[in-house]
Parts: structure tokens; C-alpha cells; sequence
């Protein structure tokens, strides 16, 4: 039989339609679908091995940017470029990694960072919003990370 040299490629829950459909989650608000698909998405990952380690490098980074964001004086746009320099975090962490865990994750964050980066670029667009749709990014992260650890994500 011929060496088959075609990488086999996996079932995943991140399809092209459920990233699409993060933009809207992320800019709007959660929905039932949402909280299902992280589950969903965590379970993939535990199953990819993914540790909760290399969740946190970028959950930590992000939730020190919402911490930032909360202060009185503080907001996403006061924030921006940390925010924007987690997506090279982000690929430098999977590529560091090497697994297909870690590229799921930055394929899903990856969506659900320019969601919030392409509302930001909007004219007329008030801070506070902006803020709000930022929090709905580390609430979908967090609901990623805490399926995660109910899945079994090890340390």
C-alpha cells in the first residue's frame, strides 16, 4: 500500500460556521449555543492534551489587561496595545507547544480577539462599549478554561 502523506484531519467543534458565529457572541452577548460550544471546545482540548498551564500563559495575561480595564479611569482603549499584543502571545505560545490543542485555542481566541479589535476600529463607537464587548472576550475565555478543568485539563 502507498504512503498516504496527507495529514488526516480531526473532527473538531470549531468548524468554520461555530467561528463565525463567535464574532456574534463576543460582540453581542452569550447565548446558550456559546456556553454549549465552550463546553464542547474545552472537552476537545483535554482530549488534545492541553494542559491547564499553557492555558493560563495568555487567561493570565488577559485577566491582568481586565484588571486594568475595570479601574475607574481605566478602559479597553486606554489598554489597546496590550490587547492587541496578545495575539502574537498567543501564536508564539502555540508554536512554542507545537500541539494541535494549542492551535485549536489560538484559532479561537484568534476569532474572538478581532471580534473586539473590529468593533474597536468602528467610529462612533463609545468606550464603555467597547469595554463591555472585551469582558464578553474573558468571559468566553474563562468559560473555556473553567470546561476545561471539569473535563479533567491537567496541569
Amino acid at each position: 500500500m502507498p504512503y498516504n502523506n496527507k495529514k488526516r484531519e480531526s473532527a473538531t467543534v470549531a468548524t468554520p460556521d461555530a467561528l463565525k458565529r463567535i464574532d456574534g457572541w463576543i460582540q453581542t452577548d452569550f447565548e446558550d449555543e456559546t456556553i454549549a460550544f465552550t463546553d464542547k471546545f474545552a472537552k476537545e482540548l483535554v482530549d488534545n492534551r492541553l494542559t491547564t498551564s499553557q492555558i493560563r500563559i495568555i487567561f493570565s495575561e488577559v485577566k491582568r489587561i481586565a484588571s486594568r480595564v475595570s479601574l475607574p479611569e481605566g478602559s479597553l482603549v486606554g489598554n489597546k496595545k496590550d490587547f492587541l499584543m496578545l495575539r502574537p502571545k498567543m501564536a508564539y505560545a502555540a508554536k512554542r507547544a507545537g500541539t494541535h490543542g494549542t492551535k485549536s485555542l489560538q484559532e479561537v481566541l484568534e476569532r474572538a480577539h478581532i471580534a473586539v479589535t473590529d468593533k474597536m476600529k468602528e467610529d462612533q463607537i463609545k468606550e464603555s462599549e467597547v469595554d463591555r464587548i472585551f469582558f464578553n472576550f474573558v468571559d468566553f475565555f474563562e468559560s473555556i478554561l473553567a470546561y476545561h478543568k471539569v473535563h479533567g485539563g491537567r496541569d
